[in-house]
């Protein structure tokens, strides 16, 4: 059994995390990395891995930032693509890489200095793309979408991995939850639901054996909320790609207890009809926010993408708390070369500031104001 951090440290408040709660007011969180896949294990080359020393003082340095700037909420992946912090046997995954413990006892530290809250992002849907070397080195990355798409895979996921995270954690006061996997959509099975609502699931990446029906997808969603509400006292959050499929998951969750979320990069190009239509009706029973955004005026748009949300950050964030939403997070912080490019965190928070000021706005006002 792992020690228990607060009687490791005593004055810190036992019990459970700060929640997001159905009905709270807005808060204003970030998407976070130091470096995407390497944060939380073994690394090639240089370490990147947060028990690394200069490593564990950039994060000090980064939370400093974001807690001065008002920015009290971070959603942070873990294992990623599966190229480092899982320990394999074959296929079968048997344990946390050696690296993971140090380096999360270094977030939660970190963390609880400048009052930062975790949503940690267990796994990201990349982690169902065919394998693909890391340059330089003899590293996967990629290439385990088995462990979704097979079920003795999930379960020793989930025993092997999983609950030794939990354990380590152990209700840390500043973790508020967790996603299994960003996005599950995207490995769900291609074109399924594609001529009816909801529609756009699959990925071209995920290779045929690995992607999900919609039942078995909900299947390890519910199992991985069943093991969080059994092993600790944490919220389950579910991660959607887009608004579409959130009267899905919503029966998943737990209103008591839950939070789903939703990402918003411009695939319906009308954002107060997408709130009001998709979202506003699971607001009123659930916690419900913004896991993913981004402003107009992007760097980088991605190959494919149609085009991107002509909103400025302002109104993401009078939007957001006039639909009564709990928390809404852009991505990222300090964008990688293929991201949009730098989140107006600023803006973000002064118009926040403006809801909580004015409390909530009328929607009717909005929708005419816009």
């Amino acid at each position: 059994m792992a020690p228990s951090y607060n009687s490791a440290r005593p004055g810190v408040c036992t019990g459970m995390g700060k929640r997001i709660t159905k009905g709270a007011p807005l808060q204003m969180g970030i998407n976070f990395r130091l470096h995407y896949g390497w944060d939380f294990g073994v690394s090639p080359g240089t370490p990147l891995s947060l028990a690394a020393p200069d490593r564990a003082a950039l994060l000090d340095t980064e939370f400093a930032l974001l807690a001065a700037a008002g920015c009290r909420i971070v959603r942070w992946f873990v294992f990623c693509d599966g190229r480092n912090g899982i320990r394999f046997l074959g296929e079968r995954p048997a344990g946390l890489d050696p690296l993971v413990a140090p380096a999360l006892r270094v977030a939660l530290d970190t963390a609880a200095r400048h009052g930062i809250s975790i949503l940690f992002v267990l796994l990201d849907h990349t982690l169902s793309f065919s394998p693909e070397g890391i340059p330089g080195t003899t590293m996967v990355k990629q290439g385990h979408g088995r462990l979704l798409r097979h079920p003795d895979l999930f379960e020793a996921l989930v025993g092997n991995v999983f609950a030794p995270f939990w354990e380590l954690v152990n209700d840390h006061p500043n973790v508020i939850g967790y996603e299994l996997v960003n996005e599950p959509e995207m490995v769900m099975r291609r074109r399924e639901h594609w001529y009816a609502e909801p529609s756009g699931v699959g990925c071209p990446s995920v290779p045929d054996e690995c992607q999900l029906s919609f039942d078995e997808m909900s299947d390890r969603l519910g199992r991985t909320r069943e093991a969080v509400h059994q092993a600790t006292q944490a919220q389950f959050s579910i991660g959607s790609m887009t608004a579409r499929w959130m009267g899905r998951w919503a029966n998943l969750l737990d209103p008591a207890r839950d939070l789903l979320t939703f990402h918003y990069y411009g695939d319906e190009y009308d954002f107060l009809r997408v709130l009001g239509d998709r979202v506003a009706p699971y607001a009123e029973r659930l916690a419900v926010g913004i896991g993913e955004f981004y402003p107009q005026g992007a760097r980088v748009i991605p190959a494919g993408h149609g085009g991107w949300p002509d909103i400025s950050a302002a109104e993401f964030i009078r939007y957001a708390g006039s639909f009564g939403l709990q928390v809404a997070m852009p991505w990222v912080w300090r964008p990688g070369p293929r991201d949009p490019g730098e989140v107006p965190l600023a803006e973000c928070l002064a118009a926040l500031g403006e809801v909580a000021h004015n409390g909530r706005h009328e929607r009717a006002a909005l929708v005419h104001a816009s």
